[in-house]
């Protein structure tokens, strides 16, 4: 902070900060400046985002498309390759302590 007495000026910090993605504007492919958008559906039922200033379609990154699905987590061939690996013992207790007692 600025102390006049002290002989200290203000000044101003500039800090990297997060963006709300509602703050940001999309850039218009035909004019290439920032503009406004809404949402329609097109004949074939998909919903595209349309830029206000020029009327024009803003398609959506191919990167999108990607993060949006969860990655597969179902279990293929080469997870396992026998259920006889499904079942079997990994896990092995230490040999001196006891079942049931609890070594402090």
């Amino acid at each position: 902070p600025a102390i006049p007495e002290r002989g200290t000026k203000g000044r101003v910090i500039q800090r990297e900060r997060p963006v709300h993605y509602s703050t940001v504007n999309l850039v218009d492919p035909v004019t290439g400046l920032p503009t406004r958008v809404f949402r329609k559906y097109l004949e074939d039922g998909s919903k595209v985002r349309v830029s206000k200033k020029s009327g024009a379609i803003i398609p959506r990154p191919d990167v999108l498309s990607e993060r949006r699905r969860p990655l597969n987590s179902t279990v293929t061939e080469s997870c396992t390759n026998s259920d006889e690996d499904v079942w079997e013992f990994t896990y092995v207790p230490p040999a001196d302590e006891e079942e049931g007692e609890v070594s402090a």
